[in-house]
């Protein structure tokens, strides 16, 4: 009896970080919509610079919530509970990283991909260490939620997400190029997309 109540309780231990991860992404959800101002901010309806990349994320949206508990159950390739903790860290900052990029954004923070009359070219806060902080970070949480389920084979499916947002990168970079002046490729010479330093 003892032996079982100390078995399920090691369990229960081992199942908080991907609890905790889960938690994190709820979270995520319910913030996402506030940081929306306005209606055309937080509208569907998607012009032609966006090509199908916000349809293309919201489709990787169940796999990357869903695929993880999947592939834990399977039970193969299990990783240790520090693994998992470290990803309920990066889900987090992740977290963290895409509310910060789009308070920045202010109105420009936008579902779909479009440009604002006189938009501004934002360089500050994130946007002075990648062009895309707000990817970053979304990026960010879902590894960080797929390691935290402490199986490898939930990293796979993170892979149509990271596919869905590299489409949406070059999307929006084709977009911001074509705004009159310049200043988006000249911005775009200094900085990296997603990793400072790296890429």
């Amino acid at each position: 009896m003892g032996i079982e109540r100390s078995h399920g309780a090691a369990a229960g231990r081992a199942r908080l970080p991907a609890l905790t991860a889960s938690g994190v992404v709820a979270g995520f959800f319910l913030l996402e919509g506030r940081l929306r101002q306005g209606g055309e901010a937080r509208s569907l309806q998607a012009g032609d610079a966006d090509r199908g990349t916000t349809r293309a994320i919201g489709a990787a949206v169940p796999l990357a919530v869903g695929g993880p508990p999947l592939a834990s159950a399977l039970r193969i390739r299990r990783l240790p509970v520090g693994v998992g903790w470290m990803g309920t860290a990066l889900a987090a900052g992740g977290v963290a990283l895409r509310v910060w990029a789009a308070r920045v954004l202010g109105a420009s923070y936008t579902r779909t991909l479009r440009v604002r009359e006189a938009q501004p070219l934002l360089d500050t806060g994130p946007y002075t260490l990648v062009r895309h902080p707000g990817y970053t970070g979304a990026l960010a949480m879902w590894t960080g939620y797929a390691l935290s389920w402490r199986s490898l084979p939930a990293l796979i499916a993170i892979g149509p997400m990271l596919v869905a947002y590299l489409r949406r990168i070059a999307a929006e970079e084709e977009m911001l190029d074509r705004v009159p002046g310049g200043g988006y490729r000249r911005y775009r010479q200094r900085t990296r997309r997603l990793i400072p330093g790296v890429y």
